[in-house]
C-alpha cells in the first residue's frame, strides 16, 4: 500500500538509487534496463535526486521514457518499500566508497545487480550479481533472469544471507578477534 503513492507504478520494476553524478552511472542504468525493454514489460525506478534533462533525453532517445518513474527523496518507509517490491536493485556504479544501496537492498531481501568497481563485489558477496561496469548487456541479462519468480526469490534468500555478515553481533565479533590478535601481537 505504501507504494500507491508512487503515480504510475503499477508493474514489475528494477530500482536504482542514487544521484546524477557521474560515477552513479545513471546513463548506464538507462542503457541497460532498454536492452531488456523488448523482452520484459518492467519499469525503471530512479528514488533519490531528479534525472538531469540530459539523462531524460537519453531516455527518450531509448525509447524507455514512458517507462521510467522517479521518485524525488523518497522517506525511509516508502524507500523500503520499494526496496521490498523490486525486482532488483540495479547498481553499475563506476566508483563507490562502499555502496549503501546493496546493503539497504539485501536487507530488505531485495537481489542486487552491480557492478565490480570498488568496493562493490566484496559488499554484494554472495548475495547478488556482479559484472564489470562496461558489460551492460550482461547486468541486462541478469535483471531479466531476475524477472522470473522463483529466481528471484533464490537470489533473495541468498542477499538475505549476505546481510549477516553486516549484523552488529558480527561486527562486534571481529572487533574483539582483531583486538585480541593485536594483544597477542604486543606480547
Amino acid at each position: 500500500m505504501r507504494l500507491a503513492s508512487v503515480p504510475g507504478l503499477d508493474v514489475p520494476f528494477v530500482l536504482h538509487v542514487g544521484s546524477n553524478l557521474r560515477r552513479k552511472n545513471r546513463d548506464g542504468v538507462l542503457r541497460i534496463f532498454a536492452k531488456t525493454a523488448a523482452r520484459w514489460n518492467g519499469q525503471l525506478v530512479f528514488a533519490g535526486q531528479p534525472l538531469s534533462a540530459e539523462l531524460r533525453d537519453l531516455a527518450k532517445s531509448l525509447g524507455i521514457a514512458e517507462r521510467v518513474i522517479e521518485v524525488h527523496k523518497p522517506d525511509n518507509a516508502l524507500l523500503e518499500a520499494l526496496y521490498n517490491r523490486a525486482t532488483a536493485l540495479l547498481f553499475p556504479s563506476r566508483f563507490e566508497g562502499f555502496g549503501w544501496p546493496i546493503i539497504e537492498a539485501q536487507a530488505c531481501g531485495c537481489p542486487v545487480v552491480c557492478s565490480t568497481s570498488g568496493p562493490l563485489p566484496e559488499v554484494v558477496g554472495e548475495g547478488g550479481l556482479s559484472r564489470p561496469v562496461e558489460d551492460e548487456a550482461g547486468m541486462a541479462d541478469d535483471v531479466l533472469r531476475l524477472a522470473d519468480p522463483e529466481e528471484r526469490s533464490r537470489w533473495a534468500k541468498r542477499a538475505l544471507l549476505n546481510i549477516e555478515r553486516f549484523s552488529t553481533e558480527q561486527m562486534i565479533r571481529s572487533y574483539l578477534e582483531i583486538y585480541a590478535a593485536a594483544a597477542t601481537a604486543r606480547h
